[in-house]
């Protein structure tokens, strides 16, 4: 008996085989438990070729218009496995099939088949392995910025939150100063009061200080300078009364541990900007006046400003080099720029002050960039203590070097000294008012230059003329560049004499002292120029008494007051004078 197995394997056809005749089982394989000479007669009658008679209708029929899968369907293994002879060979094949897979077979590479996946399952690793990679992980070595990486983000991480805290709490409390400016005109900002100074039993020496000032130098704002008058309004948050004080550009830098006054200096430099002193005079029906000189230190308080009370007038020297600021020792004072001549000269001043109504002249004349001009003061007060030592050695500086010139009138009960009309001056025209006025200094330059030169040549002569003589008789050489001063002859003896001026000296001064002793001033001259332009500053009566009483109620607040007083005698009016309260 045989036993014969029959594999059927349609789903390993290559795919481009799938749906042709071809696709049902080459052959019928089978296995057999006859002898080996069994299967090698079959295999000989295979060599020898197929028979036609081997192929009946009861075997393997095969329409060529049927399918591979009807072919399967009708496939019998036991009809086309039934053989007479065991050593008989297999069927036969149809001649169509034949032809069919005599082709050229194409080998099937599955790579190229785009409808293969593969997936590929590693092995986990195992945790001895897992491990060492995380122990080998740690020993590698890390750059600086990988070390620091965690410390950035960090600070990164508190700055952001320290600026989102500022951020969202900034207006929920109005207390807190978020301005950057040292003064504004339209907001009150916190000032400390960071000094208190007693000057006499009515005056005050205040100095204040701005809030957080180190935090607002960074915008580099410049209070002071001497081509404005100004003032700060501090408020009395109690019952909201506002008064205007005028700040002095001076700072206290110490005390004397003697007499327990301060040091002032000047303020210079951007750096010392954001302080500034108050001279308050105490009045003992002035509720305001008690309640600023009451404040203790470090009391805080509002102001405003800068609130401008005068500009100073456009001057064609304002193009050119400023005059330096004064100075706390005299030495250090710088000199005056040298100005063209060809430009109009500056404008002397001359202010009229009372009590604290001198201060304004202090701001203007202590501030960076003072007036090019001399300044004449007429300062009355009523006793010399309520003149702080140190500003009246500085007035004295300002003297010294040609700037202002101080009459104190001091007038009390024992020795009245009022203000005269002997002692008021009448006005000159301006120097400088406008296009013409250019016009003019270029043509009286010009004519300076002519009798310059002039002058010149008339030495020249007088020195030739000397040479000569000097060669025939006994004479006195001298330098090319002096000229000889020989005095009347019609003076007395003791006043006759001759010395020799320098008429092209290379000297330059090192101070401001020493250009106005030895360069400017005369010899002998003690008048001042005469002014063009002047200042009334103190209580409503010395104004009153001086220029007239003046009138700001308008929207202007321009000054229409008429003039009267001592000036409008001498000839002054609207156009020269600015009364300040």
């Amino acid at each position: 008996m045989q036993n014969l197995k029959l594999f059927l394997r349609p789903q390993l056809v290559a795919p481009h085989l799938r749906g042709s005749p071809l696709n049902f089982p080459k052959a019928l394989r089978y296995k057999s438990s006859d002898s080996d000479s069994e299967t090698k007669n079959s295999n000989e009658s295979n060599k020898a070729g197929p028979s036609e008679n081997n192929i009946t209708d009861n075997n393997l029929p095969i329409n060529r218009t049927e399918g591979a899968h009807d072919l399967t369907e009708k496939f019998n293994p036991d009809l086309s496995s039934k053989v007479t002879k065991p050593s008989s060979a297999l069927p036969a094949m149809d001649p169509s099939l034949r032809t069919l897979m005599a082709k050229t077979k194409v080998e099937y590479n599955p790579v190229t088949n785009s409808q293969q996946q593969s997936y590929e399952f590693k092995a986990p690793k195992t945790p001895k392995q897992l491990y060492k990679e995380k122990m080998a992980e740690k020993a590698r070595p890390k750059s600086k910025l990988r070390k620091l990486l965690p410390s950035l983000i960090i600070c990164g991480g508190l700055c952001w939150g320290i600026f989102t805290y500022k951020y969202m709490t900034k207006d929920s409390n109005p207390n807190v100063d978020t301005d950057s400016a040292l003064l504004r005109e339209d907001k009150f900002l916190p000032y400390l009061i960071s000094f208190k100074h007693k000057i006499n039993d009515d005056h005050y020496l205040i100095e204040l200080t701005r809030k957080n000032r180190a935090e607002k130098l960074i915008h580099n704002e410049q209070l002071f300078n001497g081509d404005r008058l100004w003032s700060v309004e501090i408020m009395q948050p109690d019952i909201n009364i506002v008064r205007n004080y005028t700040p002095l550009p001076m700072y206290v830098a110490g005390i004397d541990p003697n007499t327990k006054e301060p040091h002032l200096r000047l303020v210079k430099e951007l750096a010392e900007e954001g302080k500034f002193i108050l001279i308050v005079k105490r009045y003992n029906e002035g509720e305001f006046s008690r309640w600023l000189t009451g404040r203790n230190l470090l009391e805080e308080i509002n102001v405003r400003g800068p609130i401008v009370e005068y500009k100073m007038p456009y001057h064609p020297l304002n193009r050119y080099d400023e005059r330096p600021q004064m100075s706390n020792t005299l030495s250090s004072i710088k000199p005056d720029p040298i100005w063209p001549e060809n430009v109009p000269k500056p404008e002397n001043y001359v202010f009229y002050g009372a009590g604290t109504g001198i201060l304004p002249l202090f701001q203007l004349i202590y501030s960076p960039n003072p007036p090019r001009g001399f300044t004449d003061v007429f300062y009355s007060l009523r006793d010399e203590s309520e003149l702080l030592p140190q500003i009246k050695t500085l007035n004295f500086f300002a003297e010294k070097c040609g700037r202002v010139k101080f009459h104190y009138l001091i007038s009390n009960d024992k020795k009245p000294n009022h203000l005269t009309a002997e002692k008021v001056s009448s006005p000159t025209l301006p120097n400088f008012t406008g296009g013409w006025d250019l016009r003019m200094s270029e043509e009286v330059y010009k004519q300076k230059l002519l009798r310059e030169k002039k002058a010149e040549v008339e030495k020249q002569m007088e020195r030739a003329s000397n040479s000569l003589k000097s060669l025939t008789g006994n004479a006195t050489l001298v330098s090319k560049d002096a000229v000889i001063v020989t005095s009347d002859s019609n003076s007395s003896s003791s006043a006759s004499s001759t010395y020799i001026q320098p008429t092209n000296s290379r000297i330059k001064p090192e101070s401001a002292y020493q250009q106005w002793v030895f360069f400017k001033r005369a010899k002998g001259d003690s008048t001042t120029p005469p002014p063009s332009f002047a200042f009334v500053c103190g209580p409503e009566s010395y104004i009153s008494d001086v220029s007239g009483k003046p009138d700001l109620n308008n929207l202007e607040k321009k000054d229409n007051g008429p003039i009267g007083g001592l000036l409008m005698e001498k000839g002054w009016n609207l156009n020269n004078i600015k009364r300040l309260q």
